[in-house]
C-alpha cells in the first residue's frame, strides 16, 4: 500500500489512470475510497485521479482533535502532498470539508490549482441549517447500524473518534464564527460547483453565494440528492465532473 509522510505524519494514497492530474479530497467523515466509482471513471476518460486520507481518517496516521484553523493545516498537507509527488499543478475535487479546501488551496496558491469542482462546498457557518443537519443525521444515519459498518471499513480503528472530531468541531459554539468568504476573490481559476438540491447540512444558496463569488463558475444543482452526490448518483456525477474537465481541457488546448 503506498504511503506518503507529510508533515511527519503517514499518509495513505491511491492513484489510478494517466493524463492531467486531477486530487480527490473527501469530506469530514469519508476517505480515500469515497472515490470508488470515479476513480476508474476518470481514468477511462483519460486522467490521472489522486484519492488520499487525510490525516485522522482511513489508514492515514491518527489525529486527535481539530484547531479551529483546521481546514487551513489540510490545505496545506494538500499543497505538501503536491510537492511530494512532484505535481506543479492539478485540479481538485472534493466533497464538503474537501470541496472547501479545494477552494482555499485555490485562493492561497493560484499558480498550483488549475481548477475546482466544489460539491456541496461551504466557506462560512450557516447556524440553523447546520444544527437541522446534526438533528437529521443523529435522527437517521447516524442510528443505522449500515453507517457504522461503513465507517469501520474505512476507518477500521478511527471510525468512532472521526465521527466525534467532526460534531466536537461544527457543533463548538467557537466555530459559529468561522468565515472564509473573503478567499472567493483570491480564486482565479475556473470551478464547477454542484449542490444537491436536498442537501440536509447547507441551503442550496450558500453553494449559489460561493458560484456568484467567483470570478469564472457554473453552477449545477442535482436534484433529489442530499450531501454526497458522488456517492447518491456516481454515474451522472462522473458524466458531470469528465463534461466540465474536458471543456477547459478543450479551451486551454
Amino acid at each position: 500500500m503506498p504511503f506518503i509522510d507529510l508533515n511527519g505524519r503517514h499518509v495513505y494514497y491511491q492513484i489510478e489512470g494517466d493524463g492531467p492530474p486531477v486530487i480527490l479530497l473527501h469530506n469530514a467523515t469519508g476517505s480515500s475510497r469515497d472515490w470508488r466509482y470515479l476513480m476508474p471513471r476518470l481514468a477511462e476518460a483519460g486522467y490521472r485521479s489522486i484519492a488520499y486520507d487525510r490525516p485522522g481518517f482511513g489508514r492515514s496516521d491518527p489525529v486527535e482533535s481539530w484547531p479551529l484553523d483546521y481546514l487551513h493545516h489540510h490545505r496545506d498537507d494538500l499543497i505538501a502532498l503536491m510537492d511530494a509527488l512532484g505535481l506543479e499543478d492539478a485540479a481538485l475535487a472534493g466533497n464538503s470539508d474537501g470541496a472547501a479546501i479545494s477552494l482555499l488551496a485555490a485562493a492561497a496558491h493560484p499558480r498550483r490549482v488549475a481548477l475546482v469542482v466544489a460539491e456541496s462546498p461551504h466557506l462560512w457557518y450557516e447556524k440553523d441549517s447546520l444544527a437541522a443537519g446534526f438533528r437529521h443525521f443523529q435522527e437517521t444515519l447516524g442510528q443505522y447500524p449500515r453507517f457504522m459498518k461503513a465507517m469501520r471499513r474505512a476507518h477500521g480503528d478511527q471510525a468512532h473518534q472521526v465521527i466525534r472530531r467532526w460534531r466536537e468541531r461544527w457543533l463548538d459554539p467557537a466555530f459559529f464564527r468561522w468565515n472564509e468568504r473573503d478567499a472567493l476573490s483570491r480564486i482565479t481559476c475556473p470551478a464547477l460547483i454542484i449542490h444537491g438540491s436536498r442537501d440536509p447540512f447547507f441551503p442550496v444558496s450558500h453553494s449559489q453565494a460561493i458560484a456568484n463569488g467567483l470570478k469564472d463558475s457554473k453552477f449545477l444543482l442535482m436534484p433529489h440528492v442530499g450531501h454526497t452526490p458522488h456517492l447518491e448518483r456516481p454515474d451522472e456525477y462522473a458524466n458531470h465532473v469528465i463534461t466540465y474537465l474536458d471543456s477547459i481541457k478543450r479551451e486551454h488546448t
